[in-house]
């Protein structure tokens, strides 16, 4: 676990805060750059592909960091740029919600393109759609469905959130998510109860092979 900067106890108050701040925000800063230089647009389109692989690479994302409004993260099982502010872009690691869907479902920027993209892990894109586009099944790829007839891979959204269902349990309304959650949980798989939220709706990215 990283460790925050430490400042020296004999500094007087208020120059020991002002350190504090500057020192800090200079990690931050620093952090940020380090990571976003990693980032870069590289992808290839893909023949339909199945659900089990859609799983498998959202899988790869889990442990990784959560970025609000972000698409660009890497494999090394902890955030990199961990305790960026909540709903704010500062450039750090992982996707949001909705950028994570994005890029495990496969999909195209291109809207009305319903085929297949493979998006590298550090491909820094969130794709076209937040929540409550998600939620009313916009883009060609997307389509809303009743969550009784939701299985794996398929999303419970919100206008606040959407994860894909990891492992379906319909009996008791508590599925297994894969999701990005928020800046201090990141990226992992948790039980959920979004089946019976009356909040949360099905969605289906179509066409896997």
């Amino acid at each position: 676990m990283r460790k925050k900067p430490l400042i020296f106890g004999f500094l007087p108050g208020i120059v020991a805060g002002l350190t504090l701040v500057l020192f800090s925000s200079g990690v931050a800063s620093s952090r940020t750059a380090t990571f976003q230089a990693g980032c870069n647009n590289d992808w290839f389109n893909a023949n339909p592909v199945t659900r089990d692989t859609a799983r498998d690479y959202a899988y790869g994302a889990v442990y990784e960091g959560y970025q609000w409004g972000g698409g660009c993260w890497n494999y090394d099982n902890y955030d990199s740029a961990p305790n960026d502010p909540e709903k704010t872009y500062s450039g750090g690691e992982g996707g949001d919600c909705s950028g994570f869907t994005f890029k495990s479902w496969w999909e195209k920027s291109e809207e009305g393109d319903a085929g297949f993209r493979y998006h590298y892990a550090l491909q820094n894109v969130h794709g076209p759609y937040d929540t409550n586009r998600f939620k009313a099944g916009d883009g060609a790829a997307n389509v809303t469905l009743a969550k009784s007839s939701t299985i794996y891979m398929d999303g419970l959204v919100s206008a606040d959130h959407i994860g894909m269902i990891y492992y379906a349990n319909t009996a008791y309304n508590t599925d297994r998510m894969i999701e990005a959650k928020c800046e201090t949980c990141g990226t992992f798989t948790w039980p959920r109860t979004y089946r019976g939220d009356p909040a949360y709706s099905g969605v289906r990215r179509t066409g896997w092979g």
